[in-house]
């Protein structure tokens, strides 16, 4: 895991996130990774949405994947830790650690791009590069979003 922004997330499993026999069914944690991806970017300046509403800039998934180690249950508290495991050129990629208790459950990573629209075709995005600010708010070295 790299040494970027990190941030710790708990949560509880909900029964509509198991399948029939109570275990977390699969699609539960990726829903769980973009969401922790959101607590990730929460500072005191404002929240992932935000970026785009204020900013017109967004961070589209290009890869998202998840192993799964031990089941999770209805009812089990989970922490998810959240790192920025690298920074690259116009992308970053977030690892996501799932534990139950001592056991870690579940590891998966997210490779996010830096995206705008594209404003010779609104109804697309254009991948442009991270911008400085944006950068040193990913690798931990300020609390505020740009």
């Amino acid at each position: 895991m790299g040494g970027g922004r990190t941030s710790t997330w708990r949560l509880r499993v909900r029964w509509g996130e198991t399948d029939p026999f109570g275990i977390v069914f699969y699609p539960s944690f990726y829903t769980w990774m973009d969401q922790a991806t959101h607590e990730l970017f929460r500072s005191p300046s404002g929240t992932f949405a935000d970026l785009f509403e204020t900013r017109g800039y967004g961070f589209p998934i290009a890869e998202a994947t998840c192993r799964f180690l031990l089941p999770a249950r209805y009812d089990d508290e989970l922490v998810v830790v959240s790192t920025v495991a690298r920074i690259g050129g116009r992308s970053f990629t977030i690892e996501h650690r799932f534990s139950r208790d001592d056991d870690e459950i579940a590891v998966g990573s997210e490779v996010r791009v830096f995206a705008r629209p594209d404003p010779d075709d609104p109804g697309r995005l254009r991948t442009e590069e991270l911008p400085d600010d944006l950068r040193a708010f990913l690798a931990g070295e300020t609390a505020e979003l740009p």
